[in-house]
């Protein structure tokens, strides 16, 4: 990695699983919580959370940490492909934004900064999905630790929304 793991990032880390193992906090401030540690722990110029439910290929914004609303909405990743991607569990690795046909909006990203991207979805449950993606403003080829590191985060994401989701059923009552 870029930078080793303190003990900062350790405490940070253990502090996420526990506030989402003792339900704590609300799911849109754990995801933050997520999405500025990845960035932070990696070095990176920005992170983001995006939950795709069964029946739309809208990748809606769940989380974001570091990146500018207008590049948020610029739509300068090809979204149509990242769904085929997301559905079929491929990590994308895309570390070269000026010559990947997979970036719909190049002026967006140079604007912003961005150079490289790294996705890594997830299953909330059979008809959620989420990507977890992390922005360099360098090409970036990730590690085995990095990617082991962010596997651990976006699995705790879904988690948390998983939480969520449940803590917000209404449980009829037995008689």
């Amino acid at each position: 990695m870029q930078k080793n793991f303190t003990d900062s990032s350790f405490f940070a880390l253990n502090r996420l699983i526990d506030v989402i193992y003792r339900d704590e906090e609300d799911v849109g401030d754990i995801l933050f919580f997520i999405v500025s540690l990845a960035t932070e722990v990696m070095g990176a110029r920005g992170s983001t959370i995006r939950i795709l439910e069964q029946g739309t290929f809208h990748l809606k914004l769940a989380s974001s940490y570091g990146l500018t609303k207008a590049y948020l909405n610029s739509g300068a990743i090809d979204f149509g492909k990242s769904v085929t991607e997301i559905l079929a569990g491929d990590i994308i690795v895309i570390n070269d934004f000026e010559n990947d046909s997979r970036i719909q909006n190049l002026n967006a990203a140079r604007k912003e900064g961005v150079r490289s991207v790294i996705g890594l979805p997830f299953t909330v449950n059979d008809t959620t999905y989420t990507i977890l993606r992390v922005y360099f403003g360098t090409k970036k080829v990730p590690s085995q630790d990095e990617i082991q590191f962010l596997n651990s985060l976006g699995k705790l994401s879904c988690l948390a929304i998983e939480r969520a989701a449940i803590g917000h059923m209404r449980i009829a009552p037995t008689n």
